[in-house]
């Protein structure tokens, strides 16, 4: 018990040194039971035979009419995040064979629709449990209503990378339930008068970035995206929001709405305009795709996570170097045999057939995200018949820094930049 104790004590730390701005009991549990299961495997994880036994469920996928919804997903998870899935027919039925014997919880999901849990079921060996079923509500994803905007004055903003430039850098802040969110930023070419805020036409595409922190960490980047020509609508994870993944989701919707309602001092957006995140990024955006006010015509993932679940089973091994407190903060989220629907919203790789055309970059000897994250979405993106391209480098660090460039820093840069420029091409 002192041990148990002990471990909870370090997984409040950890989580205070997030940065959180309030302790989640569930995190902490979350935490605790990821520390314990890490540290003593051979007492508390059960020992997996070379071919441990089976079962397998029968069932149905229906919206909430009755109607039969044909390509759903059903997927069953381990607590380390091996997972089994299968597809639904025309008649909305599905059998999901290899399920691991024991209590399970299934999860069914389309897209459209709201991923839902099913109850927990027990499964024996080589036996079928028939009769799970899934009803699956329509997705009405709650409104953001952002208020309070305030646009900053404009400043001339200077980077050395890929050389010697100068932008126009507009901070933008606004509020959504009841937190004030001021990580926007809005980079124009150092040909646009700082002083003239209409909208912009005839212009290269629009970058709309999703970074992994506060956009002003990446300023260097941002500004040097603009040396083409390019303008950057740059936001990012606000610390207020700590571990509230949903929290973050709402704040992305709601800068895109500010941007298509003709708020910000950027023309709307159009056809000509690319989404692009990488690491954390790609948790906020992946999430939030299909509640996004209008639709990206091209995606750019960088260093992007697209499988959860693959996540939670490097979480285990020894592929890592994420340092504290980061490392726990995955496990925080929950566990992906309790709650698989939280987990899928966070796997593009599995409904990647409603994703846009796709760049996929990725460091191949990532040690934080490895790159299976990426193989992943690309073996995805080639079976559902998306268009995608890929670009993978090898580097010393996971984040590409534009303050200390190395030459895979400057060939990112490059074809992110060639890929945009195809966006309004025929």
């Amino acid at each position: 018990m002192k041990r148990l104790l002990f471990l909870a004590a370090v997984a409040l730390m950890v989580l205070l040194a997030g940065g959180c701005a309030s302790v989640d009991p569930g995190a902490l549990r979350n935490v605790a039971e990821y520390q314990i299961r890490k540290t003593f495997p051979p007492v508390f994880i059960w020992q997996e035979a070379s071919q441990p036994p089976t079962g397998a469920l029968r069932g149905t996928v229906t919206d909430e009419a009755g109607n039969p919804l044909p390509g759903a997903l059903v997927l069953v998870s381990t607590v380390r995040g091996q997972t089994v899935t299968a597809r639904t027919d025309e008649a909305g039925t599905y059998e999901l064979e290899n399920v691991p014997a024991g209590r399970v919880t299934p999860m069914a999901a389309a897209w459209g629709y709201d991923a839902v849990n099913g109850a927990p079921v027990r499964v024996g060996s080589s036996q079928v449990v028939t009769g799970v079923d899934f009803v699956l509500p329509d997705r009405l994803p709650a409104p953001v209503t952002p208020t309070n905007l305030l646009i900053g004055q404009p400043l001339r903003a200077p980077s050395n990378f890929p050389e010697p430039t100068v932008a126009t850098r507009i901070p933008f802040t606004f509020t959504l339930d009841g937190v004030t969110v001021d990580t926007g930023q809005i980079y124009l070419p150092a040909d646009l008068p700082a002083e003239s805020l209409g909208p912009v036409s005839d212009r290269a595409p629009i970058l709309f970035i999703v970074y992994p922190s506060r956009p002003l960490n990446w300023d260097a980047a941002s500004v040097g995206l603009t040396r083409d020509g390019f303008t950057v609508l740059a936001v990012g994870p606000d610390g207020d929001r700590g571990l509230d993944m949903d929290g973050h989701i709402r704040d992305l919707r709601a800068a895109m709405q500010l941007w298509v309602d003709g708020k910000l001092p950027i023309e709307p957006p159009d056809d000509n305009w690319v989404l692009l995140s990488g690491s954390f990024g790609s948790l906020i955006v992946f999430p939030a795709l299909q509640d996004l006010p209008v639709q990206p015509p091209r995606i750019v993932d960088i260093g992007g996570v697209s499988d959860a679940f693959l996540g939670v089973q490097a979480l285990y091994s020894d592929q890592l170097e994420i340092p504290p407190p980061y490392d726990s903060a995955v496990a925080a989220l929950g566990r992906p045999d309790r709650d698989p629907a939280f987990f899928y919203q966070f796997s593009p790789a599995l409904y990647a057939e409603h994703l846009p055309p796709t760049l996929v970059v990725h460091m191949l000897n990532d040690p934080v995200i490895p790159h299976n994250q990426a193989l992943a979405l690309i073996d995805a993106l080639e079976a559902a018949g998306v268009p995608h391209e890929t670009l993978l480098y090898e580097d010393t660090t996971h984040y590409l820094d534009a303050y200390n460039p190395t030459p895979a820093t400057g060939t990112v840069f490059e074809r992110v930049l060639d890929y945009a420029e195809e966006t309004g091409s025929p």
